[in-house]
């Protein structure tokens, strides 16, 4: 992170708000969600980034879940005694110590939307692979998949959350290809595929034949269940630690980290294609 700062910190403009005007946001307003404090007008996922970087500082606290409230070390910087080394001018410093762990993803340099729309478009075209033809139109399914917009993918890689684990950012990446679902077919694959090329550029070493580990199909498919009946993933609540992020989390914990396997086995893989099938059926 170049100086210290953040992606969005770097780029500035209306739509962000810099830690300082949030933390006075919080100060004026008291207990608040970033949606509170988006107003519709700022970027509410990377509110959501921010309340919990101030956190780590002490400046802010989560009363509950996306919820957070200003401390008392919060409100003193805005007194002429609160001068405060987390601060350089309105910006939170990010620096190290502000990262949950040294093992995580920092470069994204060799992932832009266009990359990621090749991968999908592969899936597309590779004739050992399902995917749903829109309209009975093979070329109107590639146009859908050319034509992803992106201004949003960029936000995905601009707006990420680059201090939390590695295994949290896998969740988030997984969460949001799932849940923003941005082409026809192959959201989880692309997903997985995108998420693989940047663990490798991100050195993160594992064996190749070991990838996406033994229980990715039940992985997937409680992704598909609980997106269809529960969670609502939209670029204004990404980074949410809601049951599809916690989802794949635990997948991620239990791969990476080489942690006793704990995923449950029942229902079967049958069963939960059942769900699956059924609930397309009527309308899920």
């Amino acid at each position: 992170m170049d100086r210290n700062l953040a992606p969005w910190q770097k780029r500035g403009g209306p739509m962000y708000l810099s830690e300082k005007q949030l933390l006075s946001r919080l100060v004026e307003r008291g207990v608040s969600t970033p949606e509170d404090l988006a107003e519709d007008r700022f970027r509410e996922n990377v509110i959501r980034l921010q309340c919990r970087l101030l956190a780590r500082v002490g400046a802010v606290v989560e009363v509950a879940e996306d919820t957070f409230e200003a401390t008392a070390s919060g409100e003193a910087v805005f007194a002429e005694e609160g001068c405060s080394p987390w601060f350089s001018g309105e910006d939170l410093v990010i620096d190290e110590e502000l990262c949950v762990s040294d093992w995580r993803l920092t470069d994204f340099s060799k992932l832009d939307p266009t990359d990621i729309k090749q991968i999908n478009l592969q899936f597309f075209r590779d004739p050992e692979n399902d995917y749903r033809i829109l309209n009975e139109s093979p070329t109107y399914t590639q146009q859908k998949i050319l034509g992803a917009t992106d201004w949003k993918l960029n936000r995905l890689l601009r707006e990420f959350p680059r201090t939390e684990s590695l295994s949290q950012q896998c969740a988030h990446w997984m969460r949001a290809f799932a849940g923003i679902h941005t082409f026809p077919d192959a959201n989880h694959r692309t997903g997985m595929a995108s998420l693989y090329g940047l663990l490798k550029q991100n050195d993160v070493d594992f064996p190749d034949e070991e990838w996406p580990g033994d229980h990715i199909e039940r992985a997937v498919l409680h992704s598909k269940i609980i997106r269809g009946l529960h969670s609502d993933v939209k670029y204004n609540s990404l980074w949410l630690k809601d049951e599809l992020y916690v989802s794949w989390h635990r997948y991620f914990r239990n791969f990476l980290l080489d942690c006793e396997n704990r995923l449950p086995m029942k229902p079967t893989l049958e069963q939960l294609r059942s769900v699956i099938n059924h609930g397309r059926e009527n309308g899920f």
